[in-house]
């Protein structure tokens, strides 16, 4: 997988969200967002479909290139101008590369 990940390319600040999970009276469980940091992005967009019992179905999908955080992993999510999206999988371009992408989906509400 190539990306052109040059720092110019990277002109939308995002937010990332750290997700906790703990558990309610219940016993159910609660996920908690809090805002870890803003970082730089670099946005494409698409359109994901796909034929599921017969009828088409699309989906947006939104592919972020950014700098590698640590601490990132798939309960996280993204706020991009204030909305939220999930985020499906996590891609690192190299091994020694500086930078991973993000596959997002958008959140139903």
């Amino acid at each position: 997988m190539t990306t052109n990940a040059d720092i110019g390319n990277m002109d939308k600040l995002v937010t990332l969200q750290s997700c906790e999970i703990t558990r309610n009276a219940q016993a159910a469980k609660v996920k908690t967002y809090a805002d870890f940091r803003k970082v730089w992005a670099k946005i494409d967009y698409s359109v994901d479909e796909q034929v599921s019992y017969g009828n088409l179905e699309a989906s947006n999908v939104i592919y972020l290139t950014i700098y590698k955080v640590k601490e990132l992993d798939t309960r996280w999510r993204v706020l991009i101008d204030g909305v939220a999206w999930e985020i499906t999988a996590i891609d690192t371009i190299g091994r020694l590369s500086t930078v991973c992408r993000l596959t997002l989906n958008s959140i139903k509400k």
